[in-house]
């Protein structure tokens, strides 16, 4: 039986055809690897408040409402409205009540306010290769590190490097060659000069004062005597 090929894997979702992906609900892109902000609809999925998550989102109540058990309409509870929650409670089995937090937040040690966690603290995991996460409060982002610069490659987003020799960025002397590197460049001196690239002097002046003035002194003592006339 054929299967369908895909030279380039689809991240979340699956080869229906030659390079072809069918993506999951909440998933877009070539390769099905950019997620949809459902909240950013005009007809939004919550009567409340929305926070979009990876692949998905979660409605969440204004203070003094408890999100119902379809996870999207919100009703007023008068035992939310004694509770103060800083977003929105939600009923429990059994009648109880808590505050509820959105998606990258936490519950503080009062139970009624949220604290952001940090999901940069995950480990080197978090992002792609080439970037680096950078914290917000209910999410992060993954941004280019320093040394590359945001393009698009074959339709999606990449980090590229970024050369530093062509656009000039570089901090080499004069004197030196710019070499570019992945993510970063170096300096070499040119010929007849020495340094570590960024400071480049000439060769000859290698010499310190204490040197020339030493030679200048012996030459003053190794000049012939001119012959005496009588």
């Amino acid at each position: 039986m054929c299967q369908p090929v895909c030279e380039r894997s689809c991240v979340k979702g699956k080869c229906v055809g030659p390079d072809k992906c069918s993506c999951s609900t909440g998933y877009a892109g070539p390769r099905c690897d950019e997620d949809v902000n459902e909240c950013g609809f005009v007809e939004r999925p919550c009567s409340h408040r929305c926070m979009n998550t990876h692949g998905s989102y979660r409605c969440y109540c204004e203070p003094g409402y408890t999100l119902s058990a379809d996870g999207y309409t919100c009703t007023r509870e008068a035992a939310c409205s004694s509770l103060r929650c800083q977003f929105g409670c939600q009923m429990e089995m059994g009648g109880a009540v808590r505050c509820l937090c959105p998606p990258g937040l936490h519950l503080a040690a009062d139970s009624k306010s949220c604290e952001d966690d940090d999901e940069c603290r995950r480990g080197a995991g978090v992002c792609r290769p080439r970037r680096t996460c950078r914290n917000t409060f209910g999410s992060f982002v993954c941004v280019c590190r320093g040394g590359f610069v945001m393009g698009t490659l074959n339709g999606a987003a990449r980090c590229r490097d970024e050369d530093e020799c062509l656009i000039g960025s570089h901090r080499c002397s004069r004197h030196a060659q710019c070499v570019n590197t992945d993510g970063s460049h170096t300096c070499r001196c040119s010929e007849g000069y020495y340094g570590n690239g960024r400071a480049c002097r000439p060769a000859r002046a290698s010499r310190s004062r204490a040197r020339m003035y030493f030679d200048y002194k012996l030459s003053k003592r190794t000049k012939p005597r001119r012959p005496s006339s009588r």
